[in-house]
């Protein structure tokens, strides 16, 4: 079982562990993971996400080499810049999906765990000319993840910094290594939750001193939170995640993820499938969300797997990718792939489940209180 290198300090807190992302031992929560999720709508939560995968590229051609392979424009942007992507098949199905920073002197790539293996094989293979080195910093960097209304806060606050709160998704900047912190932190606006947040970079070793740091500045208003809060968290705000609502199976443009491709810059792996989809047809289906119906003290006899297939009617219509109690609207969720015959809002389809079938309510990401 792989292990952050925080397990120990998780370990303290007295969290409760699970098996995620293919062999990781992750906190999937400390405390009630409901009240983990309030914490960040209402204040502010602090996660250990270090079983992210981080790669690195450097090298003269490292923006022109990334650019022609995947989906978004990298060239045009900027140190301190930053884009959300997609590696594709050649038949324009998802390998990973990307968070691409670009720093100084290399450009970061942080992507799901399930994508580690295929990612680094996908762009090594593809290295043959170019100034280009391509590394994994997984094992050797840690990330962790400051979300909510207080987070520029408190991330001002501990890293003795005044421009954090101007930043825009996906911008990043670094703070230099000095006697506080030994060793130098990257710090990404990153809004994954639905609310303003931030993930820290740093090496292996800096992250318990900048874990205990953050703890130590917010201990009247911020709380850990585990994995579980983390996934409530992102269905309630439509986002999908690799391994789940992205797969192989599955084409940019039906898990609306139209922002992760630039249609101008030319041509890229998987191009030709995907312009096609966009300019001379559509997707036959899209990603969606669900409100199942019934009150959540209702639910104890009834139990939603992923995969479990949509019916409209007796006609199966698609299927469901993830499912939560999402706290903030009080009511069981899902995320799920629909036809396009069912894809407007108000559409009323059935989900199976373990004890029959359920009527929910199609409605537009992400889910609004």
């Amino acid at each position: 079982m792989k292990t952050t290198p925080l397990h120990h300090i998780h370990e303290q807190l007295g969290a409760a562990f699970a098996e995620k992302h293919r062999g990781w031992s992750i906190a999937a929560h400390y405390t009630d993971p409901i009240a983990e999720h309030h914490a960040v709508r209402n204040s502010v939560g602090i996660a250990d996400v270090s079983y992210r995968t981080r790669h690195q590229l450097t090298g003269g051609d490292r923006a022109k080499f990334l650019n022609r392979i995947i989906s978004n424009d990298v060239e045009s942007l900027s140190t301190g810049q930053g884009t959300y992507a997609t590696l594709l098949t050649h038949r324009g199905k998802v390998i990973a999906d990307l968070n691409i920073y670009v720093l100084e002197d290399e450009i970061t790539i942080d992507s799901a765990p399930e994508t580690a293996e295929n990612l680094f094989t996908e762009l090594d293979k593809y290295i043959i000319a170019d100034d280009v080195e391509l590394s994994d910093l997984t094992a050797e960097t840690g990330a962790i993840v400051v979300h909510g209304p207080k987070s520029p806060e408190l991330v001002q606050s501990v890293l003795g910094l005044n421009d954090v709160a101007n930043l825009q998704e996906r911008q990043n900047c670094v703070r230099e290594a000095d006697a506080l912190f030994k060793h130098a932190i990257v710090y990404v606006r990153t809004d994954t939750t639905g609310e303003i947040g931030y993930m820290l970079y740093t090496a292996a070793e800096g992250l318990e001193p900048l874990w205990k740091a953050l703890m130590a500045e917010g201990s009247h208003y911020a709380r850990p939170i585990g994995w579980n809060a983390l996934e409530s968290l992102r269905i309630e705000a439509g986002i999908p995640r690799y391994g789940a609502e992205l797969t192989d199976a599955v084409i940019p443009l039906e898990a609306e993820l139209e922002h992760a491709i630039d249609f101008e810059k030319g041509c890229y792996i998987g191009q030709e499938i995907v312009a096609r989809m966009k300019y001379r047809g559509h997707p036959n289906r899209l990603l969606r969300g669900m409100e199942i119906d019934g009150s959540p003290t209702s639910q104890d006899n009834r139990k939603i797997h992923p995969n479990a297939p949509i019916f409209n009617d007796d006609k199966e219509v698609g299927w469901v990718t993830s499912i939560t109690f999402a706290p903030t609207l009080a009511k069981e969720i899902a995320l799920g792939y629909v036809r396009i015959a069912v894809t407007d809002p108000g559409s009323r389809v059935q989900i199976e489940t373990s004890d029959g079938r359920v009527e929910a309510t199609v409605v537009r990401l992400p889910f609004s209180a």
